[in-house]
């Protein structure tokens, strides 16, 4: 290990003025939210690309990407209307006449 001097670190932070590093702190900020409210495990990925820039020189280019767990929704169950609105009451429970308070007795 170097004594304090991360090229890696010096590089990121140079490239469009810290703009990789801003990025990638918010989206692991929103990835450990997501994490926490899922239980499940997300990833924050930063990327250095280095190229030749001349016979000595190199261009370094950065990608931040993030993959934040996601919720899993239930389901819920609905039926058309007469006028074609959602509803949560069966069609045929209201011809029936069991809708609305009406109560069954057996």
């Amino acid at each position: 290990m170097s004594e304090g001097n991360s090229h890696f670190l010096m590089a990121l932070g140079r490239i469009d003025g810290g703009l990789p590093v801003e990025t990638a702190d918010q989206q692991l900020r929103d990835v450990i939210g997501a994490v926490q409210r899922t239980g499940k495990k997300g990833t924050v990925t930063v990327a250095l690309e280095i190229a030749p820039n001349g016979e000595m020189g190199f261009a370094a280019s950065a990608k931040v990407s993030a993959k934040a767990p996601q919720i899993d929704f239930g389901q819920s169950f609905f039926f058309m209307g007469r006028n074609g609105d959602l509803t949560r009451e069966s069609p045929s429970m209201e011809q029936l006449g069991l809708m609305k308070g009406d109560r069954v007795d057996g």
